[in-house]
């Protein structure tokens, strides 16, 4: 089962002017992450992944309309105690974010896990080698080749929910909501070339 959760966060505004969209999205992210330190380590846990301000347009009749400035940052915040998760998410939709947008369960020690699948699969092709040669009467020798598939899908084991949350920069209370996580899958693929004797 997973025992953490990577939430993104996003915040956008769109203002006549630059500052004002900048300082209205910058007043939103400082309140989000004054929640966030609550539940986590400012330094390990909470990150800025991008920050963006732009021109905004919308397409409105036929036509494509500059509607204003827009200023946009988005945090990922890894959340390490799943009991706290709708207490969580409860405080943020208190703020005016406009959106979490994505919902990321995985597990503190899949590196370890991972290492321990590969171990496992190893068992599982000198045994399915044996076998084979067995069949064919013959033995095998020393191991000529291994590798793992070492991809990078293959190591990113957690559980997205596909799930977004818009709130169009209005701030609304109300609890927090629940997802129950599923249990996380971990996979390894081994190849391995022995030598017949």
């Amino acid at each position: 089962m997973p025992d953490q959760v990577t939430l993104t966060i996003n915040t956008a505004f769109t203002k006549p002017r630059m500052v004002d969209a900048v300082r209205e999205t910058q007043n939103t992210v400082d309140s989000v992450i004054a929640i966030l330190g609550k539940y986590g380590n400012k330094k390990e846990d909470i990150k800025t992944s991008s920050v963006s301000a732009n021109k905004d347009y919308q397409y409105i009749g036929n036509t494509t309309k500059f509607v204003g400035y827009q200023a946009q940052q988005t945090i990922d915040f890894v959340l390490h105690d799943l009991s706290k998760f709708t207490e969580l998410t409860g405080k943020l939709l208190e703020t005016k974010i406009s959106g979490i947008g994505s919902i990321s369960f995985a597990h503190s020690k899949a590196d370890s896990i991972l290492r321990e699948a590969d171990l496992i699969a190893y068992d599982d092709a000198l045994k399915s080698a044996q076998k084979l040669a067995s069949r064919a009467d013959v033995k095998i020798g020393k191991l000529l080749f291994l590798s793992n598939d070492g991809s990078p899908s293959n190591e990113s084991t957690g559980n997205r929910t596909g799930m977004a949350l818009e709130t169009f920069s209005k701030a609304y209370g109300g609890e927090g909501f629940k997802i129950a996580p599923e249990v996380l899958e971990f996979k390894r693929t081994i190849y391995t070339e022995f030598e017949i004797k």
